[in-house]
């Protein structure tokens, strides 16, 4: 079986694409909006002329979220973290995504790097609002990810820029 996201093999039974992380509904990947690959392909054509591009490589990072590529979308939510390291945003859609794919310590690590270094983000106050006590206990970091929790996943394809904060 070959993944639709990446054309990557999929092991019989697989749950997500051991490549791309792309969710498999029963067994066989899920179909992407096309429109969602088009623009993966835009912003990884930007990123081919300027590399550095920050903004870019965070709006690839967020496409590679809606699309449940998780392992991609961290992969480009690092390089923006290591780019811009003042990046908020980043640091919280990398936490996400490492949760998603399975990796708690690194999403949990991650989560708390976020809550320390920018303590006036809205989701920080968001939490904090909800009467949640810091440092993160292990139960704390799917309430937190969660949309439930701290914060809303709805605006995962809005450009949540530190510039905007």
């Amino acid at each position: 079986m070959t993944c639709l996201v990446c054309q990557g093999p999929v092991p019989e039974g697989a749950r997500f694409c051991p490549y791309c992380g792309a969710t498999l509904a029963q067994g066989e990947p899920e179909e992407v909006n096309p429109a969602l690959l088009d623009l993966v392909r835009q912003y990884e054509r930007q990123l081919r002329d300027n590399p550095h591009d920050t903004t870019t490589r965070f709006n690839l990072g967020l496409t590679y979220l809606q699309m449940k590529r998780w392992g991609a979308a961290a992969q480009q939510l690092d390089l923006v973290r290591q780019q811009e390291p003042d990046f908020p945003d980043a640091w919280y859609w990398a936490a996400v995504a490492y949760f998603k794919v399975g990796q708690k310590e690194r999403a949990r690590a991650l989560l708390a790097e976020f809550l320390r270094r920018f303590p006036d983000h809205p989701k920080v106050k968001e939490w904090r609002r909800k009467s949640e006590t810091l440092p993160l206990a292990d139960t704390d970091v799917p309430k937190l990810l969660s949309p439930k929790g701290g914060a809303s996943h709805e605006g995962i394809g809005e450009n949540e820029t530190s510039a905007g904060l």
